[in-house]
């Protein structure tokens, strides 16, 4: 594969509305300057968040829309980070660039009638989109939702859930949170295999989508296959794990065969057979902005400008944008001498 392809297509929005949803969470409404834009529910954009540093890209699902307006719901981070940055400087009128939507964790993967959302913390934004699309497509569907928070004050749209089960005869929702204030009557603690049993009798009946920490997301498929569901009715979205680190010293000597050049962005480094793209670039100090590590997500879609790879995305690249010669450095691996241009 050897070619030269323009930019990737990026979108220009105007936040249009911004509201609290939290003492730290905000939900911000942006609308692209060129019209309507089309999501499936669960999708995620990924922003070009202008830090004082250089510009990060960071994954956040879309939590909802309404006329082509997306919405995003941002629970603020560490001062410093991209999160904060929006927090402080994205407000009604300002602008942000953004790749359009993508993934693949959407309603799309379903096959059963019987749904389970789990989700921890800021872990409930796909599956509000889900959901709102359910009501409005699907209002007798037969969904549980469990969901984690820290405290009472940061459950993630307590007010709308509490509507929806007035709209939706067949939806559940369960609370739990880790600090329990006086007055709160709901589940406590961490999640666990009895908790999530009396929530949801049937969980391992039930096609499962998972959102939220890696250790809370791995914990619950743990008691989804306990409870006897299937490893495909389980589905998680991760554009918040950690990126892949290249493999210890000891075992580069068990991978056969020798490595290969990799230029990222004019410099020259080597790559090894048993890593990805992203995995050499890290391991020499080459910064690739990255997100799930896993294909899903976008955010560490580069140009492939000559040679041959290996590239098996997760449903985080487009058919148009494979065709135009981007892969996922994070779920591409080198098969010659490789160059590539950060998109």
């Amino acid at each position: 594969m050897d070619m030269q392809a323009p930019p990737a297509a990026l979108l220009a929005l105007s936040c249009i509305a911004v509201r609290d949803e939290t003492p730290t969470v905000k939900t911000f409404r942006l609308r692209a300057d060129s019209g309507p834009v089309g999501f499936t529910p669960g999708q995620a954009l990924v922003l070009r968040v202008p830090l004082p540093g250089g510009p990060a890209w960071r994954s956040f699902t879309i939590s909802g829309g309404a006329r082509g307006d997306l919405e995003l719901t941002i629970k603020a981070q560490a001062p410093g980070g991209a999160t904060r940055w929006l927090h402080d400087n994205l407000r009604e009128g300002s602008g942000i660039e953004a790749r359009p939507p993508r993934g693949a964790f959407t309603l799309g993967l379903r096959g059963n009638d019987r749904l389970a959302f789990v989700s921890g913390g800021s872990g409930a934004t796909p599956m509000m989109a889900m959901l709102r699309h359910l009501a409005e497509t699907e209002p007798e569907a037969d969904l549980a939702w469990f969901h984690a928070a820290r405290d009472p004050a940061e459950v993630l749209f307590a007010r709308e859930l509490a509507e929806m089960q007035a709209r939706m005869p067949n939806l559940t929702v369960a609370v739990s949170v880790s600090c329990a204030a006086p007055g709160w009557f709901g589940y406590r603690g961490r999640v666990s295999r009895g908790q999530l049993a009396t929530a949801i009798p049937d969980l391992g009946r039930r096609q499962v989508f998972c959102c939220g920490p890696q250790g809370f997301m791995q914990e619950v498929r743990l008691i989804h296959a306990a409870e006897g569901g299937a490893r495909a009715q389980f589905h998680t979205e991760s554009f918040g794990a950690a990126a892949p680190v290249a493999p210890p010293v000891a075992e580069v000597a068990v991978a056969a065969g020798p490595g290969f050049g990799l230029t990222v962005n004019g410099r020259a480094i080597a790559i090894r057979p048993d890593e990805t793209l992203l995995q050499a670039s890290l391991r020499q100090e080459v910064v690739i902005p990255c997100g799930c590590g896993e294909g899903m997500c976008g955010t560490c879609m580069v140009q492939l400008v000559s040679g041959r790879v290996d590239s098996r995305p997760n449903g985080g690249l487009t058919p148009e944008e494979a065709a135009e010669g981007y892969v996922l450095a994070c779920s591409t691996r080198a098969a010659s001498d490789v160059e590539i241009k950060l998109a």
